[in-house]
């Protein structure tokens, strides 16, 4: 028995007859004759009426419908799994990202991804807000959007990947406060250096140093994170940033503090509506796990009493120590 064989059966089942059967097919009659009588050959038995030009099912015929459909979709969903093996060789995932979501976080999630899969590039685009990013990824610019949330649409799709902590960040030399959490209702006026992009999140900072009736003076609107942590560095200003990047300016030489309440934002990936493409599949389970296994080892550190800071220092050493 050949799968043509059940093709051929099931197009003349499903459309009526041989001649529109040919049709569909774009083969000619003669060829859905012939192959349909070499399957009933095999089989042994007869599976239509026949009466002149007509051929009308009959209990034989019946009784194969539904095995045949069975193994034609059995076949397609092998062909399906195959065709994305060979997509998972070669190939690119677009990614969009936020200025409020480190660039640099996202691209140490993609690491296992990358290693696995190294002939398949990745396209990674920043844009000026969520809104910008939602519309990038529903005409398709873009495959996957890392963002926070919420996000001003509904007929995307949203994985949350959990919480984005903010630490603040201070030039070299500064004293270190007696104790932290330093609380956000102890400090005074403070210097700021801000992404004049991250809109989203310079609304939430401002918000919780004005609950605490804090004044914050923005010394410089910078366009990217490194500009940020560049003036902290020269003394210039403060800034609230994410925990990845408040973790390598601790290393440059910053101090580095946690606030009360923390500054934070959920965050996840947005998605058109259906299946995505093997790789982008494949990338969002590999940079989901990589920020667990984060997550879960500052959870293991700070169980055993280190600082949110010092334990994020230490997973950063352990994950750099497994790449």
């Amino acid at each position: 028995m050949e799968i043509r064989q059940l093709e051929y059966f099931l197009a003349v089942v499903e459309h009526n007859g041989v001649n529109r059967a040919a049709v569909h097919l774009h083969v000619a009659q003669a060829t859905i004759s012939q192959g349909i009588r070499q399957l009933e050959r095999e089989l042994k038995l007869e599976l239509f009426h026949r009466t002149g030009r007509n051929v009308v099912l009959n209990s034989a015929g019946r009784l194969l419908v539904e095995p045949a459909r069975r193994i034609l979709g059995e076949i397609l969903s092998a062909k399906d799994i195959m065709r994305g093996a060979r997509e998972m060789s070669v190939g690119s995932i677009t990614i969009g990202t936020m200025p409020e979501m480190s660039s640099e976080a996202v691209a140490a999630w993609s690491g296992s991804f990358t290693r696995q899969y190294p002939d398949i590039r990745i396209d990674m685009t920043e844009y000026a807000d969520v809104a910008e990013l939602c519309d990038e990824v529903l005409n398709g610019h873009c495959e996957i959007g890392f963002t926070t949330f919420p996000i001003p649409v509904e007929n995307l799709q949203k994985i949350q990947y959990g919480v984005q902590r903010m630490m603040l960040v201070m030039p070299p030399g500064t004293p270190l406060p007696d104790s932290q959490p330093v609380a956000l209702s102890g400090l005074r006026s403070l210097p700021l250096a801000v992404s004049n992009l991250a809109h989203r999140e310079n609304d939430i900072v401002a918000a919780a140093l004005s609950e605490h009736s804090i004044t914050g003076q923005i010394r410089a609107y910078v366009p990217t994170r490194h500009a940020q942590l560049a003036l902290v560095l020269n003394g210039s200003a403060n800034a609230f940033l994410p925990i990845r990047l408040a973790v390598l300016a601790k290393k440059l030489g910053a101090v580095v503090v946690e606030t009360a309440p923390t500054i934070r934002t959920s965050y996840g990936i947005v998605h058109r509506s259906g299946s995505l493409n093997p790789a982008a599949e494949s990338f969002i389970l590999q940079s989901k796990a990589a920020l667990n296994q984060w997550v879960e080892m500052i959870k293991l550190h700070q169980d055993a009493g280190a600082s949110l800071l010092d334990a994020a220092l230490m997973a950063d050493e352990a994950l750099h120590g497994l790449s």
